[in-house]
């Protein structure tokens, strides 16, 4: 093997680690342990401990073969599985054969502890359990401990005995659902229950958390009106916590009790807690009927709450039971016990009333109750008629009889049917026709008293009072007689209205006469007024005018004689200017004429010599240029050249332009020259 490939497998085990090595040869495993180095061979390789097996560590992940010591301070414990059949066998630095283990076997190690894990065990790390007053631990003895407790024995400990727990090996905490191991305690309130059983007999005495004397296996306890906490024990077990049912105003619930199995209906407003030892809720099932004609609520109801019906004002139900019958008048709400059912009414419908289908309902409206029905009836001279009515109804006097008659729609329109059709045929058609509202309200209600009011129908069946009658409509069932009837009443009807309209026609022309003759008086003391307002007007006008024209002639005046005046005073200061202005400009100019004299008088000598001598040089410069060529030509110089041209010019004598021109090429002095020589 090259050195490479040596070095490659290597494994370096620091201090307080550990690895296992397994020889491939005969299966067995070797614990090393740190600080030191392992040297693999061909034929050994390194192992964890992965789900019960051991299993190869490949190459590139070796350094996850290599673990840390399990380790816990002092206030943590380790759960060790398979521990070593003899307790003195300890592993020491560098490699350990496998020892013999307890296999299936766990002991808790108390902390401070370190130590590697020989091959084959397992270690769990647990915090200790701190707990507080309210709180408590549930352990297990999983082993025997040599006191004869048997496997699985549960125990409570409290917090008010430790404030620190860490078990002794054969005893494991027991985490709860959460996996928390610490439980809190039952808080007792006295609004509150506690609901109980005992798991095995047992007898307390006084200052016990539950109530002195001797009890059995399988037993409730339930503890009520009480403050503190309550901590399970080896022999009680908790139940569940009993809260108060909160019942308002008009809520209640049904009670069995289960010793005797009578029903108490509890009602609001209370908190009611309900001892389970003794006592159970019971719910009554609503079927739809029920809820329909007992006009209660199943989708905002709470099921288990008593039958609570609220009776409308002006409106009453009768309560039901095995040995009794109440009548309850609204507005009220009332508690139905559980043996208590509502009387139902069964009333006609229709028009007219028929009993073919009939109208459940359990509440009678005992005022301003309404019924309509369709009578037919026939005249003294064999006239069908329809009489559509609505009669007003109320229930007076003992509410006991109210809801003796099922259907008292049924029992009212028939009586007063039969009464409607008697009166009828006592009657002509014209005559009835005519006064059919009358004779109906007469034949039901009676005549009128002294003080103008109408007795109405008493009914003694059922306390019914029927106090007033409405007549809707009243049809006549022959085509012929009605077509009769109603032309001679259209007949009877044109001649009043156009009697009326004629009446009202002369008083409202009489009207309109008197109305234009006050309104033409009016408006002649408007136009006199008018007039005399015109005349007033005229003269104040007229006054003003004048007073403007006067106004506007002396100030055009004015403003004439004072532009006058101003035109005269600005034509006097304009002349005057003009005359001082025209001496300054005739002084000026001769001041600058007699200035312009003596400056050309003493510049005139000079300026003439000057000018001389720029025009001989520009001369001289021009000959040069022009007359070089011929001088060089004729061998001659060009002054001799320039002067042979200048004689032959007829310039005249030898003063003037050509004298000046010699002088300037110095062929001749010029006259300046001369005298300056």
């Amino acid at each position: 093997m090259a050195e490479r490939d040596i070095r490659e497998r290597d494994i370096l085990v620091a201090p307080n680690e550990y690895a296992y090595v397994q020889d491939l040869t005969k299966g067995d495993i070797v614990l090393y342990v740190g600080p030191t180095k392992i040297s693999l061979s061909n034929t050994e390789r390194m192992i964890i401990l992965r789900d019960g097996r051991f299993v190869p560590v490949r190459g590139d992940e070796a350094g996850l073969g290599v673990h840390k010591f399990v380790a816990a301070s002092s206030s943590q414990y380790i759960i060790l599985e398979n521990p070593p059949q003899d307790p003195d066998d300890k592993p020491v630095k560098g490699a350990n054969s496998a020892i013999p283990l307890r296999f299936g076997r766990k002991v808790v190690v108390p902390g401070p502890a370190e130590f590697p894990l020989w091959p084959g065990q397992r270690a769990q790390v647990i915090d200790g359990h701190e707990l507080r007053l309210d709180q408590y631990l549930v352990v297990r003895v999983y082993d025997d401990m040599g006191d004869g407790e048997p496997i699985g024995t549960e125990h409570i400990i409290c917090g008010t005995d430790v404030s620190f727990y860490i078990p002794p090996s054969g005893l494991e905490v027991v985490p709860n659902r959460n996996g928390s191991y610490v439980r809190r305690a039952w808080r007792m309130e006295r609004n509150k229950g506690l609901h109980l059983r005992v798991r095995a007999p047992f007898e307390v005495g006084p200052a016990a958390q539950v109530p002195e004397g001797r009890y059995l296996a399988g037993q409730d306890i339930f503890l009520r009106d009480r403050e503190g906490m309550f901590f399970p024990s080896d022999n009680l077990d908790v139940v569940g916590e009993v809260a108060p049912i909160p019942l308002a105003e008009n809520e209640a619930i049904y009670a069995r009790e289960l010793g005797t199995g009578k029903l108490t209906t509890v009602e609001g407003p209370v908190n009611y807690l309900v001892d389970p030892t003794r006592e159970e809720l019971v719910t009554r099932r609503l079927d739809e009927r029920r809820a329909v004609l007992f006009r209660l609520d199943t989708d905002s109801r709470d099921p288990n709450r008593a039958w609570s019906i609220y009776v409308p004002p002006s409106t009453a139900v009768m309560i039901t039971a095995k040995n009794k019958r109440e009548v309850v008048s609204g507005p009220q709400t009332r508690i139905l016990h559980y043996d208590e059912e509502l009387e139902v009414l069964t009333l006609s419908t229709g028009r007219p009333k028929s009993d073919e289908e009939l109208l459940p309902t359990c509440f009678l409206q005992v005022q301003g109750n309404k019924v309509s029905d369709l009578v037919r009836v026939k005249t003294s001279d064999h006239v069908g008629l329809e009489i559509l009515l609505s009669y007003r109804v109320s229930f007076v006097g003992d509410s006991e009889r109210w809801f003796n008659v099922k259907d008292y729609v049924g029992l009212l329109c028939d009586h007063l049917g039969s009464i409607i059709r008697a009166a009828a045929r006592t009657s002509s058609i014209e005559t009835f026709h005519g006064t059919s509202t009358d004779i109906l309200r007469t034949a039901i209600l009676g005549a009128r008293g002294d003080d103008g009011e109408r007795e109405g129908r008493h009914f003694k069946e059922n306390g019914m009072w029927v106090y007033d009658v409405e007549v809707l409509d009243v049809r006549i069932l022959d085509q012929d007689v009605e077509r009769m009837l109603q032309e001679a009443q259209r007949m009877a009807i044109v001649s009043a209205i156009t009697r009326r309209q004629e009446e009202l026609r002369l008083g409202d022309e009489n009207l309109k006469e008197s109305v234009n003759r006050e309104i033409y008086g009016a408006q002649m003391e408007t136009l006199a007024k008018a007039a005399e307002h015109e005349a007033v007007s005229r003269t104040v006008e007229l006054a003003r005018i004048g007073t403007i024209i006067e106004r506007d002639r002396l100030d055009k005046i004015g403003r004439a004689e004072h532009e006058a005046e101003a035109d005269a005073i600005r034509s006097r200061a304009r002349l005057e200017i003009a005359d001082r202005e025209a001496g300054l400009a005739r002084e000026a100019l001769a001041a600058r004429s007699a200035a312009f004299r003596e400056q050309m008088e003493a510049l005139q000598p000079e300026l003439i010599a000057t000018l001389k001598g720029l025009a001989g040089q520009q001369l001289a410069g021009a000959l040069s240029k022009n007359l070089s060529p011929l001088a060089i030509l004729g061998g001659e110089s060009v002054a001799e050249v320039a002067a042979r041209l200048l004689d032959r010019l007829p310039l005249g004598s030898k003063s003037g332009p050509a004298a000046d021109i010699q002088g300037i090429l110095g062929l001749v002095p010029s006259p300046d020259q001369g005298e300056s020589a």
